[in-house]
């Protein structure tokens, strides 16, 4: 049988992400093997994941903010020997750290004849980024790009940076995709939802879906509420903190320190509903490959007030379903949040929102990424 490997830094991301690729190959007559790191935050439940997914696990002591350092090595060390005990036809990796690394592993393999594909999920350097950032990280992916057979971007600013690298075959699909209509459809009796959720009728709901830590930026919203004097406004932020619990720490006092209503819900299974309790959606990140639940927001019918960075920019349009600000802007949120405490103004914008979010719904990306493979992979 043919196998493929899926390789990513945590295993969290493959439930999140990479479901239909596991399917995909699956569906093609693929064994998949799946290879990342299963300790940490967020991971519980991927054991028995994988196994009722039929997919073999291999563990990789991944770390995903060290580029250079003993992790590296160790991982690299662990790839290899994967490599070593299997023959795969494919190799598919995903985040920077990973996808380094793996890649520089399977050089060998790859002059065999494996196909090695690579999905950015949004590079960590970008227009806004840093001299220092733009030096490190895009040296490494122009140079990695040698040994990558196709690369997958998700934003058009990934995209144009990577067809100006060293792979032949690049490709842009729209996120890995949104079940649109999960979040249109739902019908639910708002005012009892919100009642159960620990919110008043008259309270102005500002909803955040994502993990706490320092990239999500989630702290900008708080300072913008302070500066907004909105007496009512409560800030919910659902997801954990992927790999530091001092990051809710550092939230919650200060919030406490700038008199912010701040709920932090961990991670829920009714997102969907509590989209339609929200009034509007934040999406202050500093970096997004392209930012699911901000799609996932607008399906449901709200505006999104969110960082112009690569990504989220491809379906934010200022003034149309949402407002964009930079990412340190703390005053441009705060107004943006203040322009969307009119009722009628978010109404207005519902219709847009939605329209918007069914171009990244998940029959796109799921075709689009069926016809990659098979294009791929029928190579001779």
């Amino acid at each position: 049988m043919k196998k493929a490997l899926i390789v990513t830094a945590f295993a969290g991301f493959i439930k999140s992400f990479l479901s239909n690729d596991i399917k995909i190959l699956q569906e093609m007559g693929y064994e998949v093997h799946c290879a990342a790191n299963i300790f940490h935050a967020g991971a519980e439940g991927m054991n028995d994941y994988f196994a009722n997914m039929g997919v073999v696990f291999h563990q990789i002591d991944f770390s995903s903010n060290k580029p250079i350092s003993k992790e590296t090595i160790l991982s690299y060390i662990e790839v290899k020997k994967i490599l070593k005990e299997n023959k795969f036809d494919v190799i598919h990796v995903h985040t920077p750290i990973a996808g380094a690394i793996t890649r520089y592993a399977c050089r060998n393999q790859r002059k065999k004849g494996t196909k090695v594909i690579y999905t950015t999920h949004g590079f960590y350097f970008h227009k806004h980024s840093s001299k220092k950032t733009w030096l490190i990280y895009h040296t490494i992916e122009d140079f990695m790009s040698r040994y990558t057979d196709a690369m997958i971007t998700i934003n058009h600013e990934d995209y144009n940076n990577a067809k100006l690298m060293h792979c032949s075959k690049v490709y842009y699909i729209p996120g890995v995709g949104v079940d649109t209509k999960r979040y249109t459809d739902i019908v639910i009796n708002r005012d009892d939802y919100r009642n159960k959720l620990g919110i008043e009728k008259d309270d102005f709901l500002i909803l955040a879906v994502g993990e706490l830590s320092t990239r999500k930026n989630h702290q900008i919203v708080i300072k913008a509420l302070a500066e907004s004097k909105i007496q009512n406004a409560v800030f919910m932020i659902c997801g954990n903190a992927m790999t530091s619990a001092n990051t809710r720490n550092k939230l919650e006092e200060m919030a406490k320190e700038l008199k912010v209503d701040l709920r932090l819900m961990g991670l829920r299974d009714d997102i969907p509903q509590i989209c339609k309790c929200a009034d509007i959606g934040v999406m202050p990140s500093t970096r997004e490959g392209l930012g699911l639940s901000g799609i996932e927001m607008l399906a449901a019918g709200i505006p999104v007030v969110a960082s112009n960075v690569h990504g989220i920019v491809d379906y934010i349009v200022d003034g149309e379903d949402g407002y964009l600000c930079a990412p340190d802007d703390e005053h441009a949120f705060a107004q943006a949040i203040i322009k969307l405490k009119n009722e009628e103004k978010r109404k207005c914008m519902a219709n847009k929102c939605i329209s918007i979010a069914r171009k990244f719904d998940k029959v796109y990306s799921y075709k689009k990424m069926r016809d990659i493979y098979e294009e791929l992979l029928s190579w001779e």
